[in-house]
């Protein structure tokens, strides 16, 4: 019995050592390839004509897409710049129009199945630039939620009720609460 155990550890003893072996040269020539790799990106007079037209093609789409002074709004830590887009008076009354429909609506779907209709519903209706998720969280829980610059909406379904959330364009809040009696 004794010189079993022994056997079975011996074994052991021997996957594991192998295990560590095969994992380092497995790392080592993974790094390998990424220094040959990052060797030939370096000198693009050895890259294939095709890697060339590609990245020539790309480095022209970043010089169309990169804006004048007077245009940029923000500098990210990245230094991508970040492009203002018009808001109107119009887009704003729009959202705002559109939440004050879907709080007199008074939808009450529990079902997180009817979440992307209820966002496509709302998008379709609303300005051209604003921004949604869906999004599902534990115990059952879900929302919807629409961004138009500093304007929202949020359709939250959690385990209480149902809850509504509007912030307007004077930046004044919202909300509707249909909740559950427990």
């Amino acid at each position: 019995m004794l010189k079993i155990i022994i056997f079975i550890l011996v074994i052991g003893v021997l996957y594991v050592l192998w295990r560590m072996v095969a994992k380092h040269k497995i790392n080592a020539a993974f790094d390998q390839q990424r220094q040959d790799l990052s060797q030939i990106v370096q000198h693009d007079d050895e890259l294939p004509e095709k890697t060339k037209i590609i990245k020539q093609m790309i480095d022209e789409e970043r010089q169309k897409t990169v804006v004048e002074p007077e245009q940029k709004l923000d500098v990210v830590h990245d230094q991508s710049p970040v492009v203002k887009i018009a808001v109107t008076d119009e887009d704003q009354r729009l959202f705002d129009a559109v939440a004050q429909l879907f709080f007199e609506q008074a939808l009450q779907v529990r079902d997180f199945q009817q979440a992307n209709k209820i966002q496509q519903d709302l998008m379709c209706k609303m300005p051209m630039n604003t921004e949604s998720q869906a999004s599902a969280f534990d115990f059952g829980e879900w929302s919807v939620f629409w961004h138009y610059h500093d304007q929202s909406l949020e359709y939250y379904v959690g385990r209480y009720g149902i809850f509504y959330a509007h912030v307007d364009r004077e930046g004044i809040e919202h909300k509707a609460e249909f909740k559950d009696v427990i």
